[in-house]
């Protein structure tokens, strides 16, 4: 096989992949993200949201750029009623008082990672 085809067929497989990759649903499925969720507060540049709220307990987890401390800080004066309740390999719990949302706050490479669970009916908004 000379050098051309060589170069040509390895050219021809990286364009081939991600167009694959693209039209298999490979990957999770996102959405815009809510400006809150079942009364749970959401911060501005909150990003690949992903919701699972076709029954209760209903949950979201998202992206956001802002690192974890950032976010922590946020959550606790959007929401005083969330405080820590467990910290464990860089992961942070916020927990309301009743215990009826949680909000899990891990690293990500470029920011943070958020899980948002609501485990009550009674606080949906939605």
């Amino acid at each position: 096989m000379t050098l051309f085809k060589v170069l040509s067929m390895t050219l021809a497989s990286l364009i081939s992949v991600p167009a694959l990759a693209s039209n298999t649903g490979l990957g999770p499925k996102t959405a815009n993200c809510p400006d809150d969720f079942y009364s749970v507060a959401m911060p501005d540049g909150a990003s690949q949201c992903q919701r699972f709220d076709g029954e209760m307990p209903a949950s979201l987890v998202y992206h956001t750029s802002a690192n974890t401390q950032s976010i922590l800080q946020w959550y606790q004066e959007s929401m005083p009623e969330l405080a820590v309740v467990s910290r464990f390999n860089g992961r942070v719990v916020l927990s309301a008082h009743n215990n009826n949302i949680r909000v899990v706050v891990s690293p990500d490479n470029r920011g943070a990672q958020v899980d948002l669970l609501v485990i009550d009916t009674l606080l949906a908004k939605q």
